[in-house]
């Protein structure tokens, strides 16, 4: 049930401090006897706040100067790309990072107007530069993405443009602990004052100009030049608001944008589903500004403030990420006449897109949760798109090869503007017609606490500790904690029927487990079956712990 402040607009008392924010950045230290005030890598990066100690001066620092140790045996000896989003802790997180690149002789590519650069916009840099150079570039991306204005993050990419792989970040997060100890311990590491950091140390880069420039590799610009689609842009106040301006002059396109002022407070935001604050753009709750004007235009769209999520909204509503990415896939084989490339999905996503493929003759790959895991498989195009059931996605240019190997929500958002433009139809329609062949599916998640021994129990889970039989009275066809692609662990369980499936996982930062669920028995179906996920989870605990 939602909160009752969701999609209402943020109330001052809630509304952050950021002097407080910055001042709490440089201030405050972790206690290194807190595990949860120490680095941990979730899914491709840290994240936290300078108000309980978990994102410091001294979090950054030392994972800039671990990425600088160990760069080299990652294959990284060229230049580093370095963007960041909006976030009040980017801007201070970013002199921090700049600091330590510098006292470790690394050159900087800093964008050259000094503004903001998006995921997305540091993974093409990475990819286009190395497409040239030996001496192979990699990047760092400076955001906690959607997560709420008093956060902040910071995440590697490797030398192939995409999230650092499991191991590379692994090894961040130990190498940056042990600053973080010695540190504490009055032992320090490289680092210059920004004031004095030589100018060769930091290269100016056209992120933006060559970002837009490129678009028409990939999105049939002209297309959209010539339908004239009237489109609402929710910038949310992000990283590319600058790049919506640039794209809508640079094509001439029929847009209007909204949230495109640098607002570090998100002070026009409206609450999320829980009550938060939170620029999550596939939220109908954080996108209420867009959806409440859709009757004056054909589509809308959204980022985070990172730009590597999206949001589509049409006059029914807001479009499903699942429902978005099988209707891409299928536009995108379709009109890119790809033939020898496959799909990728999470674990979580649709099995929709596996219904589909199985019609298409697309091979599927399914992957654990994060999109590193689709980096390579893009950088060699091996799938056409890849995507997950939370908005983000990615996928190849128009002559096959690779265009970001990280999430790319702006790509997202003008393809769903392409598709209108070429289909003449939203995509919901479009949805519609792949749903009469497949079925129609519905998809939820709902969260149950637990303590961090079942959360780590439940990380290592057994397929044999399931002993139920039947979900709502379907029998359970297979059970499993590993990918279809790969056999990689997927950090909890999967178990399907032949109506439905459901997929159980911890929370990297909350006591609770996340059960996502998609039943084609309609919306009870649905629920019976989250409902009766969680009590065969909790059963496979309580005989674990």
């Amino acid at each position: 049930m939602a909160h009752k402040l969701a999609g209402t607009p943020v109330q001052e008392q809630d509304i952050i401090d950021v002097q407080t924010l910055v001042d709490a950045y440089f201030d405050n230290a972790p206690d290194i006897t807190d595990p949860t005030q120490l680095v941990s890598f979730g899914t491709s990066g840290h994240r936290g706040t300078s108000l309980n100690g978990t994102f410091t001066d001294l979090h950054v620092a030392a994972i800039t100067q671990a990425i600088c140790d160990g760069r080299g045996q990652f294959g990284a000896t060229g230049p580093l790309f370095v963007g960041q989003d909006t976030h009040a802790l980017s801007q201070p997180a970013l002199v921090t990072v700049l600091e330590v690149l510098a006292g470790n002789g690394v050159t900087a590519m800093v964008d050259a107007d000094m503004d903001f650069v998006p995921t997305p916009s540091v993974s093409r840099a990475i990819i286009r530069y190395n497409e040239s150079h030996d001496h192979k570039a990699d990047g760092i991306v400076i955001t906690p993405s959607h997560n709420p204005p008093d956060n902040g993050g910071i995440k590697y990419n490797a030398t192939n443009g995409g999230p650092a792989d499991t191991l590379i970040t692994k090894w961040i997060e130990t190498r940056a602990n042990e600053y973080v100890r010695a540190y504490c311990e009055l032992e320090g590491f490289k680092r210059i004052s920004i004031d004095n950091i030589e100018p060769d140390q930091q290269i100016p880069y056209d992120y933006k100009g060559l970002y837009v420039e490129e678009l028409s590799s990939i999105i049939n610009m002209e297309a959209i030049q010539s339908a004239k689609p009237k489109v609402l842009v929710n910038a949310l106040g992000g990283s590319g608001l600058g790049y919506w301006r640039a794209i809508k002059e640079r094509y001439n396109l029929n847009m209007d944008i909204i949230n495109d002022e640098y607002d570090p407070t998100f002070s026009f935001m409206t609450y999320d589903h829980d009550g938060k604050v939170r620029m999550d753009c596939s939220s109908e709750y954080a996108m209420a500004d867009v959806i409440k004007q859709i009757g004056n235009y054909d589509l809308a769209v959204g980022n985070d403030p990172d730009y590597d999520r999206y949001g589509i909204v049409s006059a029914y509503g807001l479009t499903s990420p699942n429902a978005f990415l099988v209707t891409a896939a299928d536009y995108l084989f379709t009109t890119r006449g790809w033939t020898d490339k496959g799909v990728g999905k999470t674990v979580v996503c649709t099995t929709m897109i596996d219904k589909w493929a199985a019609i298409k003759d697309v091979p599927v790959y399914e992957v654990p949760v994060g999109f590193k895991y689709f980096s390579s498989l893009l950088f060699d195009g091996e799938i056409g798109i890849g995507g997950e059931e939370s908005a983000g996605a990615s996928f190849l240019k128009k002559d096959g090869t690779v265009w970001t190997t990280d999430k790319d929500g702006m790509v997202m958002a003008l393809l769903a503007m392409e598709m209108y433009a070429v289909m003449g139809a939203t995509v919901d329609r479009l949805y519609n017609n792949i749903v009469e062949g497949c079925g129609d599916p519905r998809f939820g998640r709902i969260d149950a606490a637990c303590t961090k021994a079942a959360k780590a129990k439940l990380k290592q889970l057994n397929a044999s500790s399931i002993t139920a039989t039947e979900v709502d009275g379907d029998t359970i066809t297979n059970v499993r904690t590993t990918s279809l692609y790969n056999d990689m662990p997927i950090d909890g369980v999967r178990v399907e029927t032949e109506t439905g499936w459901f997929v159980a996982r911890p929370s990297g930062t909350e006591d609770l487990y996340k059960i996502y669920g998609e039943s084609y028995k309609g919306d009870k179906g649905l629920i019976a079956l989250l409902t009766a996920g969680e009590e065969i989870v909790t059963a496979a605990l309580s005989d674990e712990v």
